[in-house]
């Protein structure tokens, strides 16, 4: 059992409860592709708290005029947001990563330096 279907607990007539939706608002909204619930063995249906939370976004973008084809691009665009952000941040520690190699290879270098470069006195030098 994943973490997601541990915390997975209500049933639709509770969720439906704690959203205020109708349960058969709620099975439009699975029908739809925007809210997709736990599935037991059985089949049965179980919703998570941050599903309720979901459902209650879903409700209130519909009351603002939204119909639920454009809420479903609302939250493809949200989900391909935030899986942009983590690639962007996932770069950010790349590139962070890279700079401080690049430090610690040129100071090696450095370093290196004084090992080989040999100083000649100027009484060395004859013209």
């Amino acid at each position: 059992m994943s973490s997601y279907d541990s915390r997975a607990i209500y049933f639709i007539s509770v969720a439906s409860t704690l959203s205020g939706i109708h349960q058969q608002t709620i099975r439009t909204y699975e029908q739809k592709g925007l809210i997709k619930p736990f599935r037991t063995g059985g089949g049965t249906r179980r919703y998570s708290q941050e599903d309720i939370d979901k459902l209650i976004q879903i409700q209130n973008l519909s009351q603002r005029g939204i119909n639920l084809d454009g809420i479903k691009i609302i939250y493809e665009m949200k989900d391909k947001m935030d899986e942009l952000q983590n690639k962007i941040l996932m770069l950010e520690n790349e590139i962070s990563n890279h700079k401080i190699d690049s430090k610690n290879k040129e100071k090696e270098i450095h370093q290196s330096y004084k090992n080989e470069i040999v100083k000649k006195s100027d009484k060395s030098i004859r013209r």
